[in-house]
């Protein structure tokens, strides 16, 4: 159940931002069988249970209409979000045998069904035309949009390994103004795609062509995609994160 809602959230990630046209009613859904009675799409809307229906997510747009989550936990309260990632236990079974990554040992629980992802989010990591930063500037941007602790610490030490500081990594946090206007582009669309994919606009698009090709574009949408993925599926099991990579403080 896990990984479909978050192969769901993936997926809608690409439709909505590029505008992917809508089935015009819901006959694709129901049963063709005649002799079967139809699924009744409305059947499904219930009433939100008393214990969530007056509960306020921390990732869901504060409005239906805005392109805005509630504000993000500043950036040098990072750690102590990390460091309480790394002390807890997952919540869903992890498959024998050390990995390189812990998140693949998670989907290796389905070692069949899942072999084929974590080859294509393996691959999408150090394969492509896409440089290794800005894969890694899409990724840090939708795990801090997520709240996904895991996520946050794994890509901050990967983009240490690629020679980010921790003041690059603040200035690429907060949308420093000095930031380079192709890293602006990038981070736009992804925090965009992340928080509220049907608000991304021909405009945005537009901005990340001037400085990519059209392929690279499009691996930009597709690491999104794989971040909407990783985000839920991490966070969901409560997978711990290794030890905070480095002191956030001023």
């Amino acid at each position: 159940m896990v990984q479909a809602i978050a192969g769901y959230n993936s997926t809608n990630r690409w439709t909505a931002s590029l505008n992917i046209p809508a089935e015009e009613n819901g006959d694709f859904f129901r049963k063709a069988d005649a002799a079967q009675p139809k699924v009744e799409l409305d059947s499904f809307l219930t009433p939100t249970s008393p214990g969530y229906s007056r509960q306020v997510s921390s990732v869901a747009p504060l409005k239906p209409e805005m392109a805005q989550r509630p504000p993000l936990e500043p950036f040098v309260e990072l750690e102590k979000y990390w460091q309480k990632a790394s002390s807890r236990q997952p919540i869903l079974p992890m498959a024998e045998g050390k990995t390189a990554q812990p998140w693949v040992g998670l989907l290796k629980v389905f070692p069949v069904a899942n072999q084929g992802r974590i080859n294509s989010l393996l691959a999408a990591e150090s394969k492509g035309k896409l440089d290794a930063r800005t894969k890694m500037l899409v990724a840090w941007t939708c795990a801090r949009e997520d709240r996904a602790w895991y996520m946050q610490n794994h890509i901050a030490r990967r983009m240490t390994e690629e020679g980010v500081t921790k003041a690059a990594l603040r200035a690429i946090d907060s949308s420093d103004p000095n930031l380079s206007e192709k890293d602006k582009a990038v981070i736009a669309l992804a925090r965009k795609m992340t928080v509220a994919p049907w608000f991304v606009t021909d405009a945005d698009v537009a901005s990340v062509r001037k400085h990519f090709t059209d392929y690279q574009v499009a691996e930009i949408v597709l690491h999104a995609c794989n971040a909407a993925y990783l985000d839920r599926v991490t966070e969901v099991s409560q997978l711990p994160g290794e030890k905070p990579l480095f002191e956030l403080e001023p």
